[in-house]
């Protein structure tokens, strides 16, 4: 049988282009036409919305994927990052796959199973490696991207933290502080120099503050605070 293997980490992902489930099914449709395998023989395997951080094996497609496999059987993906999620991760497995006699084609190598033989087999390790790499360096942006923006009062996603409202909308969302909870986040601030979490908690339940939702404030909420992280998902 050929197995095929197509995932997207997003369903934004899933639309029309290379990326798409659709596109990456067709490509592997085309390799199990040049074998000559029935469509008959031809089963598919897809992970909508599943990060490639997640093992193979964990993921609900991959893991049927794996136990359905069996000796003679071909699995194949468009590219090596859609199925593993390091280069240590995608040498174990191509040798666990081999050692069951199963093979693995990645259409953006070749046609041809990348354990087949010793030349196969190095590039496809240099190959590993350089998307790991890429992967590391694309979250490495990623988290710089997120903190320049936190900095200049950018908005990430979800709620407001509490004392801030959202402004704007997608990259142009901004935080811009609401004036009533900034003086309750100041006189928690102020109130923690003298007290613990608990009983600033209290102090201010007390007196009348109240979150947004309306409803007291409690110890880890007054703990983001007086930290600075507001109170998170915008409960505060």
């Amino acid at each position: 049988m050929i197995l095929s293997y197509a995932r997207v980490s997003t369903l934004g992902q899933d639309k029309d282009g290379a990326t798409s489930l659709a596109e990456q099914t067709r490509r592997n449709k085309a390799i199990a036409d040049l074998r000559g395998a029935p469509a008959i023989d031809f089963v598919k395997f897809v992970d909508r919305g599943v990060s490639g951080t997640i093992p193979l094996a964990r993921r609900p497609a991959g893991r049927e994927m794996l136990a359905a496999a069996g000796t003679g059987d071909v699995i194949v993906a468009n590219k090596m990052d859609r199925l593993f999620r390091s280069a240590s991760d995608a040498l174990t497995i191509a040798e666990q796959l081999k050692t069951r006699g199963i093979e693995l084609v990645l259409i953006d190598m070749g046609l041809e199973p990348v354990t087949s033989n010793g030349t196969a087999k190095l590039f496809f390790g240099m190959l590993a490696c350089v998307a790991e790499f890429e992967r590391e360096r694309i979250a490495e942006r990623t988290a710089d991207g997120r903190r320049a923006k936190i900095e200049k009062q950018g908005h990430i996603g979800g709620d407001a933290p509490y004392g801030y409202a959202v402004e704007g909308r997608g990259r142009e969302a901004v935080l811009v502080p609401v004036e009533h909870e900034q003086e309750i986040v100041r006189r928690a601030r102020a109130l923690s120099e003298r007290y613990r979490p608990a009983q600033v908690a209290r102090l201010l339940n007390e007196s009348g503050c109240r979150s947004r939702t309306s409803s007291p404030f409690y110890v880890y909420q007054v703990e983001r605070m007086v930290s600075g992280r507001g109170c998170g998902n915008g409960v505060g």
